[in-house]
């Protein structure tokens, strides 16, 4: 693969057959999540190519694409990263806990090291705003759920310097 893109986009749709919704490709989530974190790139414009791009691509990859936190640094080095372990560390923020249920997979722990950590708070709200949208314009039962869950997740992790990106996705 010549590029991290391809590398995780090949990743999560042909190594783990991966899909978005019913029949979408898991890469066409993980553009959308990078296309709305690119909206609000320059609350975090001198972080964005080595560091919080690739983590809005990785978002998924411990989680989904069955990827270890020690795998992404060794991939991230290969695409020459220098921030190799910051990516990881946002990637790995990210990923839920153990749970038998959104509740318990999202829990104390979960927000504590979220908030931790001011780049994967921003990867998380363009992951919440991707899928908030496309649940929204796709009519999906998810979008009450988004919807519901959006006032805990902004009192756990608020920070102020992304207050117009928490306002985009409360508004969506």
């Amino acid at each position: 693969m010549n590029t991290l893109k391809e590398y995780i986009f090949d990743r999560h749709n042909n190594y783990c057959n991966q899909k978005y919704g019913n029949n979408l490709p898991y890469s066409f989530h993980l553009d959308c999540v990078v296309s709305q974190g690119r909206k609000f790139e320059h609350l975090i414009e001198k972080y964005w190519d080595d560091c919080v791009y690739p983590a809005l691509l990785m978002h998924d990859s411990i989680e989904d694409a069955r990827l270890t936190y020690n795998d992404l640094i060794d991939i991230l080095k290969r695409y020459k990263y220098s921030y190799a372990e910051n990516i990881a560390e946002i990637v790995y923020r990210l990923t839920d806990e153990k749970g038998r249920n959104r509740t318990e997979r999202k829990n104390d722990k979960y927000y504590k090291e979220l908030s931790e950590n001011k780049f994967a708070v921003f990867v998380k709200l363009a992951d919440l705003s991707a899928n908030t949208l496309y649940s929204k314009l796709t009519g999906s039962s998810m979008y009450e759920k988004y919807k519901k869950e959006f006032p805990k997740f902004k009192e756990r992790v608020y920070i102020e310097e992304y207050k117009e990106f928490f306002d985009y996705v409360e508004n969506l």
